[in-house]
C-alpha cells in the first residue's frame, strides 16, 4: 500500500475544514442586531440613554484603537450585548457577539480614525434574514468611540438602524459602548 503524502493529506483537510465551515455560513449577523434592538426595547421604557462620560482632555493619548477589545452595548445602565471585535491596521473590524453561533456570531464592519486624533467612527452593514430565510432589509450598526487612559479603553455611542427591504427606515437604537483593550499578559 502507498503511503499519502503529507502534503495531499493537509490539503484534503483543509478542503474539509472549509467545506464544513461553508455548509453553516447561511446564518445571519442580523439575528445578534436583531437580539440587541430587542433586549434594547425591553428596557427603553424603563430608563433613557446614558453615555458614559467621554475622555477628559490628556486622558487619552496617540495609541491606536488597533488591537482586540471587549466591548458592551447599553443602553441606560443595562447592557444589551457583549461582544469582541478586532479593530485592523487596513480600517477593517470584525464583531463577534456573544449569542449563538449558529445564528451568525460574526459580523465585518470599516472604520476611521477622525481629525480629532482620538475618535474613531465604525460602521457596519448586515443583510437581515428571519429564522425562515425571508430576508428582512438591512442593519446598519454604527459607533462613534473616543480612546482613553492611554489607549486601554475606549467609550461613546451607537446607534442601531434597522431598514426594510425597499430601504425604509423602521426603527433606530440609541445607546453608549464601553471598550476595555485585551492584551496579551
Amino acid at each position: 500500500m502507498k503511503a499519502v503524502n503529507p502534503n495531499f493529506a493537509k490539503f484534503l483537510a483543509c478542503t474539509a475544514l472549509v467545506v464544513g465551515l461553508s455548509a453553516s455560513a447561511s446564518a445571519s449577523c442580523g439575528d445578534s442586531m436583531s437580539a440587541m434592538a430587542a433586549e434594547a426595547a425591553s428596557i427603553r421604557s424603563q430608563s433613557h440613554p446614558t453615555h458614559p462620560d467621554s475622555a477628559s482632555p490628556g486622558d487619552s493619548d496617540d495609541s491606536s484603537i488597533v488591537g482586540l477589545w471587549h466591548i458592551q452595548f447599553l443602553v441606560g445602565t443595562q447592557t444589551i450585548q457583549e461582544a469582541y471585535q478586532l479593530w485592523n491596521v487596513g480600517g477593517t473590524e470584525v464583531h463577534n457577539p456573544n449569542v449563538d453561533p449558529r445564528s451568525g456570531n460574526v459580523c465585518l464592519g470599516v472604520w476611521k480614525r477622525n481629525a480629532s486624533g482620538g475618535t474613531y467612527k465604525l460602521a457596519h452593514r448586515v443583510w437581515n434574514y428571519d429564522t425562515n430565510g425571508t430576508f428582512m432589509g438591512t442593519i446598519n450598526l454604527s459607533e462613534t468611540v473616543s480612546l482613553a487612559h492611554h489607549g486601554t479603553t475606549h467609550s461613546g455611542s451607537f446607534t442601531l438602524d434597522f431598514y426594510d427591504p425597499s430601504g425604509n427606515l423602521v426603527v433606530e437604537v440609541a445607546g453608549s459602548v464601553v471598550a476595555e483593550r485585551i492584551s496579551v499578559q
